[in-house]
């Protein structure tokens, strides 16, 4: 027998036992009485495997011989002909073209290699299908040569890149020797090495002239200047050496960049847009695919920088406030209150209280941006605008504001988006300016506006001209598509 002090504990053993059989019980209950009333569910389908790649018919004689021929011609595209081996039969031609007609069309970059601020990307692009209806319906040659962008600038960076190839084939320029500034008037061996450096890209100069820098080589140090972004006073600054020294080599990489950036553009351009270019700060107002106006601008610092995008002006804003950013506010704005107590009053700042803490917003009478502002929407909070402070647009490196782009004449651009409207003549415009008041005004048209990057590009005369990469983003990009070697964690 159980002793007395162990019965409770089996009684409850026995509770616990009655109480589990119960529930099971009830479970099974449950799930029959579901099982009655629950309409069965068809067992879930397997995923269907992905079709088969679509086939391409084999290639005729002469589609083997233009297919070779293209692919032998891929590195006046600035890609790397030999990762596209095609001397081992049609099968490898096929396969070597079909990654050539991916590169040239969108570029190398998958998407998750874009920054962030390299908002513009192309779309995904699998050429088999186009290559098989090609090669079927015998248009193989038109195929190809509507893959590249169609447009001038990116033809004339072709050209660029076949012109620096060629000079570094000769063995590209040797630097100019280090001293102190010279110009009109300098004789001797740094004479000499600037008119050889300079005949080099320049075909007005005579590599053979004498070593002094007369009139003509004057002429030709301010023509290289205005190529290179610089002010073009003809003086062979620290600045201007640092350009001029730069090595063939590096000329010819920031060519294939560049060709690589023109390929994530969208097919075709609207006829009137926008176009910003944030390497060399200026704006471009396009109609009828024509420039009819063109500005100096300022765009982002390195660290701050301007992101390339695509989208559409839908407002200009007059005698518009200045939304703080709170990160301006809060390393910039802030501090100098707190140096000289007064400072955000005196320069017009009210603070504004939120549900979140507190805003500063500038008045439209002393605000930084100025009497005009256009409006697009877009993820980064960036726009276009105007400006009090002028003498920005006097230098020549213009990266400086926190990431819009300040405009040099904005009163132009203004009045060229409201002329559809007849409500909004000149006159009118600077009427609601003099008023003083906050006005958004809604574009009847929307505008297309683009912010792009380029630090090569050619001018009309064919000429080349380079910046400086300022937010290194071409180096960047060289690394990203296995052209230069990343850097060493």
């Amino acid at each position: 027998m159980s002793s007395p002090a162990a019965r409770p504990t089996v009684h409850r053993r026995a509770l616990l036992t009655a109480v589990s059989a119960l529930a099971a019980a009830g479970s099974v209950f449950a799930r029959s009485a579901l099982a009655q009333t629950a309409p069965l569910l068809p067992p879930i389908a397997p995923a269907p495997p992905p079709p088969p790649p679509v086939p391409i018919p084999p290639l005729s004689a002469s589609q083997l011989a233009l297919a070779v021929r293209i692919l032998n011609a891929a590195d006046t595209h600035g890609l790397p002909k030999q990762h596209f081996g095609v001397e081992d039969g049609s099968d490898r031609v096929t396969e070597a073209l079909l990654r050539y007609a991916r590169m040239v069309h969108v570029g190398r970059l998958a998407n998750g290699d874009f920054l962030n601020e390299w908002g513009v990307r192309p779309p995904p692009y699998d050429p088999r299908p186009d290559m098989a209806a090609a090669v079927a319906s015998d248009r193989l040659g038109a195929w190809l040569d509507s893959l590249p962008p169609p447009y001038s600038g990116y033809a004339a960076l072709r050209r660029g890149l076949g012109a620096y190839r060629e000079i570094a084939a000769k063995g590209g320029w040797k630097p100019i020797p280090a001293g102190p500034d010279f110009g009109l008037g300098e004789k001797g061996p740094r004479a000499a090495a600037l008119r050889a450096r300079l005949a080099a890209e320049d075909p007005a100069v005579d590599a053979a002239g004498p070593a002094v820098v007369d009139a003509d080589l004057q002429q030709a140090i301010a023509r290289a200047q205005r190529r290179l972004g610089l002010k073009p006073d003809a003086l062979v600054t620290a600045e201007t050496l640092a350009a001029l020294n730069q090595p063939v080599g590096q000329r010819v990489l920031q060519i294939i960049a560049n060709l690589e950036r023109w390929r994530w553009l969208p097919p075709t351009m609207p006829s009137t847009r926008v176009q910003v270019n944030s390497g060399a700060a200026i704006v471009t107002l396009f109609q009828d695919d024509r420039p009819v106006l063109s500005m100096k601008a300022v765009s982002g610092k390195p660290g701050d920088e301007t992101p390339m995008l695509f989208s559409k002006i839908h407002s200009v804003v007059l005698n518009p406030p200045w939304n703080v950013p709170t990160t301006i506010a809060t390393k910039e704005l802030w501090p100098k209150e707190k140096k000289s107590p007064g400072y955000l009053a005196r320069n017009g700042f009210v603070v504004i209280k939120t549900e979140g803490g507190v805003r500063l917003q500038q008045k439209p009478s002393k605000s930084a941006l100025g009497h005009y502002k256009f409006d697009f929407d877009n993820p980064y909070g960036v726009y276009l605008h105007d400006t009090p402070t002028q003498s920005t647009f006097n230098r020549y490196g213009r990266q400086a504001s926190h990431g819009c782009v300040r405009l040099e004449k904005p009163k132009a651009l203004a009045e060229a988006l409201l002329a559809t409207d007849p409500k909004w003549t000149p006159d009118a415009i600077a009427a609601a300016i003099d008023k003083g008041d906050t006005l958004r005004v809604r574009l009847t048209d929307q505008i297309p506006v683009f912010i792009f990057y380029w630090t090569a590009f050619a001018s009309p005369d064919g000429s080349m001209n380079f910046r400086s990469d300022p937010y290194n983003w071409d180096r960047l990009l060289l690394q990203r598509i296995g052209v230069l070697d990343a850097p060493k964690a």
